[in-house]
């Protein structure tokens, strides 16, 4: 509480600093230049509505000075907060030395902006008329109005956040502007999709010393939870969002222990557990490698299993990989997760209302429990995968479009991906059900041998999947060509028929001069009947044919 309120008092220390350093500039400004500014974006709209006039292409230039003038007084304040703050446990903000031009005229645009949204929220609830400069608060406070003072103090406060927010985000806006030219256009792109995904590939990895905590793959929560269940046949105690002393200590107690962390993107987090642990250090690294294949890693102290949950977004129609670590030690289950979603509340509360066997059982039961669940998780996503394989089936024979085709791509991509990563399940699996060390007891192996026959049953069932989905495309295309086939045969038949009475009509419509039948009263009337006739026979023959 000390420190949030250390914090608030800083910010309002900040933003009124800001406000009275920069009135003062917006002062001299106004004078100077003889034009009403107002200190934020509201110049730049002014500027470009008066371009035409004398006064627009000042103003345009001030707000371009002026974001230059923002940036600098921000990053100064920032840069020297030690010296006003009156709260000096806050940790410091990292300002480059030195920016470019365009970083600056960035930065400054973004509060511009900002104070302008903030100036629009105070006048929506603050009276009209209603100043708030220094003798304007003390006249108002003579008589009691404390009014102009509070909305003082909360526009300082929100403008101190606004101007350590934009500031503390210089370095990443000079990464973006650093050298900037034609030439760079091509890589923002790139540089905004890694700042806003958070993520990194085995590419980034490369020259890494062996053991290196860096976590590869898209982070995919903003912050790391923790849970932990601790069970015996007694009793059960379930804490959710705990610290990571209160898992360590769980270590040492007889009772099982089920800690799952979600979020594997911070070193701090996963060495902590490692080194408590006893992890390798290898392990630890993979644990935040999400694009390694599954596997099994065996010490004498635990246990490590790393498989892919998938999950199927029904919103979006995307299939996604999660992967989950599973570290099994004699007293002790940690699996380490990438989202919250999972597919383990039946595990939870099995525990919590001691439905079965599992409340009686060692560690070893709770992660063949978790590994069951992991496994089953792929009928599921199987389960819509061939829902949608039936409804294309059903589109191929009817109307198949250019759609169709990208679906049956699209889903041929998914099963190679479900393929790649239940196939090193099986020998994982496999593995655990016949290997002697003494973290898997017997009992639970015969359990294992039943996942494995579900490990057997999704490859069978995933490899049918795929022929059936090559088969589709093979479907699709011989559909799309007896369409083919059916459009050219309707267009040659009209063509046929057309043929005859075109070489009718190309006899009376030459140019001699003497046509015996052009004087003939009825000459007309019997070509058409002719053409009608001949029409009429070509469509039986077609028929008896069975071209039509």
């Amino acid at each position: 509480m000390r420190e949030k309120i250390g914090i608030i008092v800083n910010r309002l220390v900040y933003g009124f600093t800001f406000a009275f350093l920069y009135q003062i500039v917006i002062g001299i400004a106004t004078s100077l230049l003889s034009l009403p500014l107002t200190g934020n974006i509201q110049d730049l709209i002014s500027g470009v509505e008066l371009i035409d006039s004398q006064e627009g292409p000042w103003l345009v230039a001030w707000w371009i000075i002026s974001t230059i003038i923002i940036t600098v007084m921000a990053l100064m304040i920032i840069r020297y907060k030690k010296y006003i703050s009156p709260y000096k446990g806050e940790q410091n903000i990292e300002v480059p030395p030195k920016i470019t031009v365009v970083t600056a005229i960035i930065i400054g645009a973004l509060i511009s902006f900002l104070f302008f949204l903030l100036d629009s929220a105070i006048g929506l609830v603050a009276k009209a008329g209603t100043a708030t400069d220094v003798q304007a608060i003390y006249e108002a406070a003579v008589v009691g109005n404390f009014v102009p003072l509070g909305i003082s103090i909360i526009f300082s406060i929100v403008a101190g956040f606004i101007v350590v927010g934009v500031a503390s985000k210089t370095s990443k806006v000079k990464e973006i502007t650093k050298d900037f030219g034609l030439q760079d256009i091509t890589k923002i792109s790139h540089i905004l999709n890694k700042t806003k995904t958070q993520k990194v590939s085995l590419v980034d990895t490369i020259g890494q010393s062996p053991g290196a905590l860096i976590h590869v793959g898209e982070q995919r929560v903003e912050n790391v939870r923790i849970d932990m269940m601790e069970y015996d046949s007694q009793e059960i105690i379930e804490k959710n969002d705990v610290k990571i002393e209160d898992c360590l200590e769980s270590k040492d107690k007889p009772n099982v222990s089920w800690i799952n962390v979600i979020g594997i993107h911070d070193p701090k987090i996963i060495e902590a557990f490692g080194n408590s642990f006893e992890i390798h250090p290898l392990h630890q690294a993979n644990i935040m490698n999400t694009e390694l294949r599954p596997s099994i890693e065996v010490s004498d102290n635990y246990i490590m299993v790393m498989l892919k949950m998938p999950h199927y977004i029904d919103e979006t129609g995307k299939l996604e990989l999660e992967q989950i670590s599973i570290i099994i030690a004699k007293d002790h289950v940690v699996t380490f997760q990438e989202i919250e979603a999972d597919f383990f509340d039946q595990i939870r509360k099995r525990i919590r209302n001691k439905t079965g066997t599992i409340r009686n059982q060692k560690s070893d039961y709770l992660a063949y429990a978790i590994i069951d669940a992991i496994i089953d998780s792929y009928f599921l996503v199987i389960e819509k995968i061939g829902d949608i394989t039936e409804e294309l089936e059903d589109e191929l024979m009817h109307n198949p479009t250019a759609e169709t085709m990208q679906t049956i791509q699209t889903l041929k991509r998914r099963m190679i991906s479900l393929r790649k990563s239940i196939w090193p399940a099986r020998e994982i699996i496999d593995f655990l059900g016949r290997d002697s060390t003494t973290l898997i007891s017997d009992n639970t192996r015969t359990y294992l041998r039943d996942v494995y026959n579900h490990v057997i049953q999704v490859m069978d069932t995933i490899e049918g999947l795929r022929d059936v989905i090559g088969g589709m495309l093979d479907t699709y295309l011989s559909s799309v060509s007896n369409r083919m086939n059916e459009v050219m045969k309707t267009l040659t038949i009209i063509a046929a028929i057309f043929i005859p009475i075109t070489f009718i009509a190309g006899i009376y419509g030459t140019n001699f001069v003497y046509v015996p039948e052009l004087q003939w009263e009825y000459s007309y009337f019997a070509m058409l009947t002719a053409m009608g006739i001949i029409t009429g026979i070509m469509l039986l023959w077609f028929k008896r044919k069975k071209w039509l």
